[in-house]
């Protein structure tokens, strides 16, 4: 017969205040395979200390215990684990019976802690069941057990992993006589298989049923008595085993019904700044990145490789200084020269503002802009003709009166058969519509910083019209705008200071027109709008750190409410690593819940709210995984105390609570 246990010299020693108290005061003991020890003594004898001990719940402040052969003295917390997983069996007297798992899962819990995986060890556990007569309760939850009953689960689960040793606790302290005996039965029963057997308690007719009697005073063995043979039926030991770390998808169970589904709204209310921080990122992100795309695609619509060159329309003095230094303001000699200087430049257009009055159909139409055109006015600014055709060489050459008209201006569905119908009179002379424009819809609104107009409301004729049969103030510029289109996108910038220097020099250095690459005038207007960006993202940050912060809270209330359960665990074989990471998970888990929750809230509100603003719905990616990871980082740093709080309790404080 071997020793299972052996202990020398075992002290251990309680500071209250400035005085020390030896609840064990140099205890020597040995208990062999096989054997049933009662421990009984007084309140204050030492008989649950000299337990906690032996059961590997606390540690001896003098002394050495070897369990198995093992020596326990020098061992970590994650070889006290696996040896309380592997080598022991608690019975208490409380039962302490996880609440939210059925009997089939309480008796299951210690081998989740080794590694088994989830349907051989429930397949284990039932067959445990059926030997302690719990085979028609597996289902059950402890709150729908007897006493008894719930210590047959108890009894169950320190049998599960076959140990070394089963430490009972009082194990009929919270029972009925009757009930009482029936556990005993049970214990002797297993002690005649082969069982080593532990029992503590201030019982003595409980105590006659161990074969040996050890009698506790102020932490001493005053009495150690053989009350009757020992029993030679023992089994052989187990092997020892490392044990293994809680499976990923145990923490992820535990964590989802422990940190999710335990209490639903307190989670809901919990994960909600989580949800605002991460709704905020990606909704700000995307309707900025909204604003900017609608209005990169109205430039494009206007022409992106484009390039203004406005008058300034100066007056009074300036016009009267401008003129007498030499320069003749904007003319079409000037695009002219532009044009055969620089070979990058593949279209061009010219255009004189009309202030003239315009009747259609004999009705006044105050909305109308007259332009006078030459050159690709249509090509250059990305328009085309719903009906008609554009102006002909001959109607430009005889400065014939033709107009282009806006569809904003017809009546709707009016086609080519119908424009001869339409009359108009720009400044009382009568006009011929030759074509209508295709309507296109540009929010001038998104692109006042560039000058952009609604062409719908443009009527179009020929500039040599316009400069032949209208008078004009004297020392006026020619035309009012110049719009040259690049061959490539690029080209921009190293064109337009090329355009400068021609300009300035024709222009004898007076500053009278203005130079406009809408591309890199919409790049720049994106540029100051980061610092939008920047600092909504702060406030999304600051929800995060408030949902974090909530996290943390919700936390450590969990962790104070728990305890039992946490001592439970610790006690069946999880390390402190396991309890850390399971508080983790859990915090974890709310934080991402929130993320998703707020990725989608996001989502839908984003592609709601764009419609009526008449914003592209955009969704970066990179901003989406950002905030969701923040979310995770949420939980994890903000989880990070809690779990470590829980991991780091005195095992032998927390099961003791009642």
């Amino acid at each position: 017969m071997s020793r299972v246990v052996h202990l020398r010299g075992a002290r251990k020693t309680y500071h209250m205040g400035l005085h020390a108290v030896n609840a064990l005061d140099g205890v020597d003991l040995d208990i062999e395979r096989g054997e049933f020890v009662s421990i009984i003594g007084s309140s204050g004898s030492g008989k649950s200390t000299l337990m906690h001990m032996l059961g590997c719940l606390d540690r001896l402040s003098e002394g050495t215990y070897e369990l198995a052969g093992e020596d326990m003295s020098t061992a970590d917390d994650a070889q006290l684990s696996a040896i309380r997983n592997r080598k022991i069996g608690f019975v208490f007297q409380q039962f302490n019976l996880l609440g939210n798992l059925t009997v089939l899962e309480n008796i299951a819990l210690p081998l989740a802690y080794a590694g088994i995986p989830r349907a051989r060890r429930l397949e284990m556990a039932a067959e445990m069941a059926h030997k302690v007569g719990l085979q028609a309760r597996l289902d059950h939850r402890p709150t729908e057990l007897s006493g008894g009953q719930c210590q047959r689960v108890a009894i169950a689960r320190a049998l599960i992993h076959e140990p070394d040793v089963l430490f009972a606790d009082e194990p009929t302290g919270a029972l009925d006589s009757k009930t009482g005996v029936e556990i005993m039965d049970l214990l002797d029963k297993l002690h005649a298989q082969g069982l080593t057997i532990l029992l503590v308690t201030h019982d003595l007719k409980i105590a006659e049923h161990a074969q040996r009697k050890i009698t506790l005073s102020d932490g001493k063995i005053i009495e150690d008595k053989q009350q009757w043979a020992k029993n030679e039926n023992s089994t052989a030991a187990p092997e020892p085993g490392k044990g293994s770390k809680l499976g990923f998808k145990d923490m992820f169970r535990i964590g989802l019904r422990e940190g999710l589904l335990a209490h639903k709204l307190r989670t809901a209310l919990t994960m909600l700044g989580v949800l605002i921080g991460v709704a905020s990122v990606i909704s700000m992100s995307s309707f900025s990145e909204g604003s900017k795309k609608k209005q990169a695609d109205q430039i494009r619509a206007l022409g992106s490789n484009l390039i203004k060159i406005l008058d300034q329309k100066l007056e009074n003095s300036e016009l009267y200084q401008a003129r007498a230094t030499g320069s003749q303001g904007l003319s079409r000699e000037d695009a002219q020269v532009v044009k055969e200087a620089i070979s990058d430049i593949e279209s061009m257009a010219i255009v004189r503002d009309m202030p003239l009055d315009v009747e259609l159909n004999l009705l006044p139409q105050p909305t109308a802009r007259v332009r006078a055109i030459s050159g690709d006015y249509l090509t250059v600014n990305n328009l085309t003709l719903s009906e008609g055709s554009p102006f002909t060489a001959t109607e430009h050459r005889h400065n014939q009166r033709v107009a282009i008209v806006g569809s904003g201006l017809l009546p709707d569905k009016t086609d080519a058969a119908d424009m001869s119908e339409q009359t108009l009179t720009l400044g009382g002379q009568p006009y011929r519509i030759v074509g209508i424009l295709a309507n296109r819809y540009v929010d001038t609104t998104e692109l006042e910083a560039i000058g952009a107009n609604d062409t719908n409301q443009d009527i179009l004729i020929p500039l040599g019209t316009a400069i032949n049969r209208y008078t004009y103030l004297p020392l006026r510029s020619e035309v009012d705008e110049i719009h040259l289109q690049l061959t490539r996108e690029e080209r921009l910038a190293p064109v337009g200071k090329r355009i400068r220097r021609i300009l300035d020099t024709r222009h004898r250095g007076v500053n009278d027109y203005e130079l406009i690459i809408p591309l890199d005038l919409l790049k720049s207007k994106q540029e100051s709008q980061k610092l939008l960006d920047i600092l909504s993202l702060s406030i999304s940050a600051i929800s995060l750190v408030v949902g974090g912060i909530g996290i943390m809270n919700i936390m450590l209330a969990s962790v104070t409410e728990r305890m039992k359960e946490i001592g439970i665990r610790r006690a069946v074989g999880a390390r402190a690593e396991d309890i850390r990471n399971q508080f983790l998970v859990e915090s974890i888990l709310i934080s991402m819940a929130g993320g998703i929750a707020g990725v989608l809230l996001a989502m839908a509100g984003v592609t709601l709210a764009s419609r009526p603003l008449a914003f592209p719905v955009v969704f970066d990616p990179g901003i989406m995984f950002v905030a969701f990871s923040a979310s995770f980082l949420t939980g994890l740093g903000f989880g990070a105390y809690p779990a470590i709080r829980a991991s780091s309790q005195n095992l032998v404080d927390i099961l003791s609570r009642e």
